[in-house]
């Protein structure tokens, strides 16, 4: 696995204080928009952002030197025509006639917006690090690129959900989603040491309390919510001793509550997510209804549940 270029400007020669950490979730990434625009509010300024599938694309976006109004105009001002098209009848006559694989969706539209949109020369020369993650699809190996080597392509790449978006070829070798590793890159920030890190997940598995599922859709969309987490409770268990691990010391703060911040020596996370199970449709809903929801959405939870991150300040 590589992690970051061999580069006079990386972490490991920086005091790394605060990280924001994306993870993936389709077009329920603007949910993260609305978070960008309280922690601006708050002047809480990360050090390192790391970001996975659409997590890596706002986390490019914001590292590029896009403030969140603008971030938020342009999840809400791109419908899902000018982010994808479907091409149903290849990829059904690809699985009836054992044809080569196609995927299901077409997104030269993205690649063309985030061409006109993602300064790529901005993020080179960013004070903020960024870490995106993929997948070689050959080799299964999770791959890391930082702000020397990120380009489109590793962004199309990092946000191509298996099967559902084409993959990208990064020097001759195939690439898609980082999500099918490690959907929230926490390992990241603590691998760099950082003392603050705040992560945004796009399911509430983990975070709020949910129903039984009732059918076998409502079953299977749980088991889809515990894959977009699992990177993030992975990470907990194997780190923290209060979830079973034996690593570092590290402290979890809940929505609303200070959990002693003041004796914590480990690094403090919080975690911001949605209260509310959002459905399979949401993924790929990339309407301007659903995004204005999802922004207002992650802005009020954002302030709900950085309560203690506020409070700390203030004392």
């Amino acid at each position: 696995m590589r992690f970051g270029s061999k580069t006079g400007r990386t972490a490991k020669n920086k005091l790394m204080e605060r990280a924001l950490i994306l993870s993936g979730g389709g077009s329920r990434g603007a949910f993260q928009a609305g978070v960008w625009k309280y922690l601006q509010e708050i002047e809480w300024i990360p050090d390192l952002i790391s970001g996975t599938s659409i997590g890596a694309v706002n986390a490019a976006a914001i590292v590029s030197g896009m403030p969140a109004e603008r971030l938020i105009h342009l999840w809400t001002t791109h419908a899902r025509d000018e982010i994808y098209r479907f091409q149903l009848l290849k990829f059904i006559a690809a699985i009836l006639f054992k044809r080569p694989l196609r995927p299901m969706l077409d997104t030269n539209r993205m690649r063309g917006v985030l061409t006109r949109k993602i300064d790529l020369a901005a993020l080179r020369h960013s004070r903020t690090e960024i870490i995106i993650t993929t997948v070689n699809m050959l080799t299964g190996r999770l791959h890391l690129y930082n702000n020397r080597e990120i380009s489109i392509d590793h962004l199309v790449a990092s946000s191509a959900m298996p099967i559902i978006f084409p993959w990208q070829c990064i020097n001759g070798e195939p690439y898609w989603d980082g999500g099918v590793m490690a959907n929230t890159p926490l390992f990241t920030a603590l691998k760099r040491g950082v003392k603050e890190v705040i992560v945004v997940l796009l399911s509430p598995v983990g975070h709020a309390a949910l129903p039984f599922p009732g059918t076998l859709l409502d079953g299977l969309e749980l088991v889809f919510e515990h894959f977009l987490s699992g990177s993030y409770q992975t990470t907990l268990s194997a780190i923290n001793p209060n979830h079973g691990g034996n690593g570092q010391n590290v402290t979890v703060l809940e929505a609303g509550g200070d959990h002693g911040v003041s004796e914590v020596r480990g690094p403090r996370i919080r975690v911001v997510a949605p209260s509310r199970m959002l459905g399979f449709r949401s993924l790929l809903n990339f309407s301007t209804r659903q995004a204005r929801q999802l922004v207002d959405e992650g802005y009020r939870n954002a302030r709900e549940q950085l309560q203690s991150l506020v409070n700390q300040d203030i004392a």
